[in-house]
């Protein structure tokens, strides 16, 4: 059913179109002349994609309003990292003090790249492997995107059937894992008894011939029933399968329609979680002991900031974080509408995401304080990161509480809602990444095919539910998105900063946002210099630090490491596959330089302006100097 709007664009389809973008015009310091607003009329044209009535906007789809986008990149960017690795950092790389690499790194680095990726995502609307285009050369970088988002889909929604696992168990009078009275508890279950000793390195250590916290025991010996190793994957864990077959069916149902459907949903997902996350905060600070773990989550050592780690840290945490690099903030861009502020978006997403790492803070440590107390456990000693935290220290604070199992449920909750938006992102990276490479083919049947991959992911993830998963899933999370992900985000600068050209994207931006950011120079500098430079130092210290994967005391042996590193450049082997292929098959010219060259210049019905919704309000800016470029502007 046609809107008003799209009706009054059916009869003036020959009447405007998008300006194209200035071409590598120079930005300089100054010497911008004023803009003037006017309509561009259309030479003689009947072909704005034949219908407005079957344009790519109205076939791909559209987001509802803004603030289904927003809140959508809000709860894509905030995820289990916020939670579960961003207070250990903080805690780890001088507390407070940590907080400087790590808003500088978020101006630097973070801003700019999820500016990069929202701008070019809305200006092509194409999904992340059509949108190279831009660039045919380097079509290989899209399919990396939906490679490495494919292998994360699977695995991450595991992690989601543990919270639904914990989040079905707190329905109880007492939570099970609370005590030693249990079948599956050993011997060493039990508290440390707080002696404090001093090892060989002078460092404070914890004395104590009790190994383990009762939740440990739970998490380890009784929902995942941790076999010997990875050669013996033991049987299945029909419990945790029956868990992961319920997230992939909440998945599908928030994804089966696109952003229309998942654009609703995030309504709640993104935001009840800071909902639960304040009420954690505030029954967190009423524990006792609670003021020592925020003490020792904020105490400045200031002297950290001459360690590189502590930097280099920072930038990892703002590069995972934000999420740039796995092709969902292009997805998500592509939805928009084309005149929408993107640049605005590009400010208040990383904002969000690094004050809810921060907030998140004060509820995991006032918590871990309180645990401390209880138990008599230093607090370094009970500060960990990744599921670790969220499945063994938070679940063991949480049992000392009065009234602990609707703490529980509150927490497994919300961690399960900050997991799905995240997963949405990813889900949709991979399906729109193909259905836009196959539409003939696939767009009629979008949510047959959103069906179908929900399926294959979830008999890929069954191996991971069974007593030897937990091996495969440190290995895949060790390996899949390390290396491989810095290496696509840097080769993505590179190509838009330099092939594509800073200046024309900002170009692009100008015309559909109506102004130039007035932060540009910072911007075109991040683009072609800054950020490629911080994802290399980023992936150089990652491998000169490199240590094989682990679990606990576990060392893996060495043919499963050489599996993780096939997992590693997997996800890069397309890029030099696509190249060859676009040579050989699109390249354009008589000698290897100008085939070369011909891919490396968007193609003809890149800036056609296919599917823009005008009206008689709708104009853009035509500047009347050389530059193309008008005033710097605020939001």
């Amino acid at each position: 059913m046609t809107t008003d709007k799209q009706e009054k664009v059916g009869k003036d389809v020959g009447d405007y179109q998008r300006v194209p973008s200035v071409e590598k015009t120079p930005l300089s310091e100054g010497n911008f002349d004023k803009m003037e607003a006017e309509k561009v009329p259309v030479k003689d044209t009947h072909m704005n994609n034949e219908m407005v009535g079957t344009s790519k906007v109205e076939s791909r789809g559209s987001w509802g309003s803004q603030v289904d986008f927003l809140l959508a990149c809000i709860g894509y960017a905030v995820g289990l990292g916020n939670i579960w690795r961003f207070p250990y950092l903080c805690y780890r790389n001088g507390g407070g003090a940590f907080l400087i690499p790590y808003f500088l790194m978020m101006v630097i680095v973070g801003m700019p790249l999820f500016f990069m990726e929202l701008a070019f995502g809305q200006y092509a609307r194409e999904g992340p492997i059509t949108i190279w285009k831009a660039a045919p050369l380097f079509k290989g970088i899209g399919y990396a995107m939906v490679c490495i988002s494919g292998i994360v889909t699977v695995y991450y929604n595991l992690v989601l059937a543990w919270a639904l696992f914990f989040f079905f168990k707190s329905f109880t009078k007492d939570l099970p894992w609370k005590g030693c009275e249990n079948i599956w508890n050993t011997d060493a279950c039990g508290y440390a008894n707080g002696t404090i000793g001093i090892n060989s390195d002078n460092e404070t250590v914890l004395i104590s011939n009790i190994s383990t916290i009762p939740a440990e025991e739970y998490w380890k010996k009784e929902v995942l029933q941790v076999s010997p190793g990875i050669d013996d994957m033991g049987s299945m864990r029909w419990q945790l399968a029956a868990c992961l077959f319920l997230a992939w069916v909440i998945v599908y149902c928030c994804i089966f329609k696109g952003v229309k459907s998942s654009g609703k949903v995030v309504y709640f997902t993104a935001t009840f979680p800071y909902v639960v996350l304040t009420i954690l905060l505030i029954r967190g600070l009423t524990l006792e002991g609670a003021w020592d773990g925020i003490y020792f989550y904020l105490k400045p050592n200031w002297e950290t900031l001459k360690d590189a780690k502590v930097w280099n840290d920072a930038a990892t945490q703002i590069f995972y974080s934000l999420g740039p690099a796995w092709g969902g903030i292009l997805t998500f861009a592509s939805f928009n509408k084309f005149h929408h502020n993107c640049y605005r978006d590009a400010l208040v997403v990383p904002l969000i995401n690094c004050f809810t790492s921060f907030y998140a803070g004060f509820v995991v440590f006032s918590t871990l304080g309180f645990m401390s107390y209880k138990t008599g456990i230093p607090i370094q000693n009970v500060s960990t990161t990744g599921p670790d935290l969220v499945f063994i220290t938070y679940p063991e604070a949480i049992a000392q509480m009065p009234v602990a199992p609707l703490w529980a449920f509150l927490f497994f909750f919300m961690l399960f809602l900050v997991g799905l938006d995240t997963q949405f992102g990813m889900s949709e990276t991979f399906i729109c990444g193909i259905v836009d490479e196959f539409p003939k083919y696939l767009r009629p049947h979008k949510s047959l095919f959103s069906l179908a991959v929900c399926v294959m992911c979830f008999l890929l993830g069954l191996p991971l539910c069974m007593e030897g998963g937990i091996y495969v899933f440190e290995l895949i999370n060790w390996y899949c998105c390390w290396l491989s992900l810095m290496l696509v985000g840097m080769f993505e600068c590179l190509v838009i900063g330099w092939i594509y050209g800073a200046d024309r994207l900002l170009s692009n931006t100008r015309e559909m946002i109506g102004f130039m950011p007035s932060i540009w120079a910072l911007y075109k500098a991040s683009w072609c210099f800054l950020t490629p430079v911080v994802i290399a130092c980023i992936a150089g210290f990652s491998m000169w630090q490199y240590s094989p994967v682990t679990y606990g005391s576990y060392v893996y042996p060495g043919w499963a490491e050489c599996i993780g590193w096939i997992l590693t450049f997997s996800s890069l082997v397309p890029i030099p596959v696509m190249m060859v292929y676009q040579y050989f098959y699109y390249g354009e010219g008589d000698t290897r330089l100008e085939r070369i060259s011909s891919l490396l210049k968007p193609t003809s019905d890149w800036e056609k302006g296919d599917g823009i919704e005008v009206s008689d309000d709708d104009y853009v800016m035509k500047s009347v100097n050389s530059n193309g470029l008008p005033d710097p502007a605020p939001v």
